[in-house]
This record gives C-alpha cells, structure tokens and sequence, in this order.
C-alpha cells in the first residue's frame, strides 16, 4: 500500500518539500534517543548542562538503531515513491546532526542557504565534482519547537536551481552558496513532534538555524543517491521530473 498521497506527491513537485507526521513508532524513537545520548556530553537528566553541548554527531550513521529510522520506517519507502522503485542506493543511513541550545535569547532564522554537495574546503565534497543526491530525508526524533534549530528551507527554489543548471555549469556554484543566483521567498522552518519527517528534493536552498530553545534538536539527515548517479551527475535535463518516475 503505497505511503504518499497523489495530493503528497503534486505538493512535493510544486514546492520541493513534503512533510509527514508520525513516521516512526514509539519504539524507533525510543531507541534512537538512546542510541544518540550514548555519545553526547551532557547529563541527560540536567537541562542546564546541554547549553552548548556536543559532539553533533553523537552516534554513527550506521548504528542499527539509527539507521533503523530510515529503513525500518518507511522513509526510504516514500522516497522511493518519489525516485521508482529500486532506484535509490540502499546502503545510505541517516546521520546524526543535532543542534544544541545556545543559550541565546530567540533571534530571526537565516536569511540565505546553500545547495548541498558543492566543493569547498573543508565539507568532503572533492574540487571539481558535484556530490548530488535526489532526495533529503530530515527525520526528527524529539519534538523541535519554532527556534529550535528545525531544518530551514526555501520552498520552490528547487525549480529556480534547475532554471539556473540549464544555462550554468553545474560547478558554477561556489560552495553551494545562494548568495546572488536565486530569488529567495519567504523561509520555512520544519518544526514538529518526534516522528515528523522531512522530505526534500535534493537541489532545495536550505539551511541550518540556531537553537534558542531548551531542547536539543535530535535531527537525523539522509541523502538519497539514484544507483546510475555517475551517469547522470552534471546532467540537466528538459524535463526535471525526467529522472523522477513517481511524479513524472
């Protein structure tokens, strides 16, 4: 029985996001807190001691408990939905990327944010490459309050991206940085109960933010790879969707 709605699938395509609640059950939160606060460095019975706490990654990527909250729910199933069956590459797991209070009084949410897989220094990515993936999944296992660091996107630049690689290289973006090349609309901060799930199309401005509340952001961050991606990387096609076969 498939997951997403014809309604889920239009608004994934008009706007480059999709949210859905109540993805994971009790128990894959459960453990996926646990398997989080293994690793972090702070009293987990002690509010006061998170402010500014580490590391952001507190656990692997592979921990089964972690990864658990990919593939034994069915987020990698509903971005399946989106790509086609058995397109997607497998082997990816969700890694940890938390965002500890700061301890700041609430301030605004980013102004500008980034393509993700474009080369810089320091983020992995090798120069003169692109580290493109389809689909984001941004899974949340605690609750993310508004001004709690919850993931920050743009929604509909994802076309604007596949305007501008029409007419640009797809190395043209230094960093992945949107400073210049897109018309950024209002933002939208991806808040919800422990279980809410992000999806999002992998050419969507989006950004970290702060965290002005008490809660520790325990967000999970998957990018999905189509298995033919080195085929397929500086690729643009006529039709966007050309690649997607549960919209196109």
């Amino acid at each position: 029985m498939p997951h997403l709605t014809a309604e889920d699938r239009g608004f994934f395509k008009d706007n480059g996001y999709l949210i859905k609640r109540d993805v994971l059950s009790v128990d894959q939160i459960a453990r996926a807190q646990d398997a989080l606060w293994e690793g972090i460095e702070a009293d987990r019975k002690d509010p006061s001691s998170w402010i500014g706490a580490g590391p952001r990654s507190p656990a692997i990527a592979s921990h089964a408990d972690i990864r658990a909250t990919l593939h034994d729910a069915p987020v990698f199933d509903m971005a399946e939905e989106l790509v086609g069956r058995d397109i997607l590459n497998p082997g990816a797991a969700p890694g940890p990327a938390l965002v500890y209070p700061s301890g700041d009084d609430r301030g605004a949410l980013p102004e500008r944010g980034h393509l993700d897989g474009y080369y810089t220094p320091t983020n992995g990515v090798p120069e003169g490459t692109v580290g493109l993936f389809h689909v984001g999944a941004t899974i949340y296992v605690d609750e993310v309050a508004p001004g709690g660091a919850g993931f920050t996107l743009w929604p509909g630049t994802h076309i604007q991206a596949w305007e501008y690689f029409r007419t640009h290289s797809c190395l043209s973006i230094v960093g992945g940085s949107s400073r210049g090349a897109f018309q950024l609309p209002e933002a939208v901060e991806v808040t919800g109960p422990p279980g809410t799930v992000c999806l999002w199309h992998g050419q969507m401005i989006h950004s970290g933010s702060k965290n002005y509340t008490g809660r520790i952001r325990m967000a999970l961050i998957a990018r999905l790879s189509r298995k033919d991606l080195n085929d397929i990387r500086f690729e643009t096609p006529r039709d966007m969707w050309h690649y997607w076969a549960g919209i196109n």
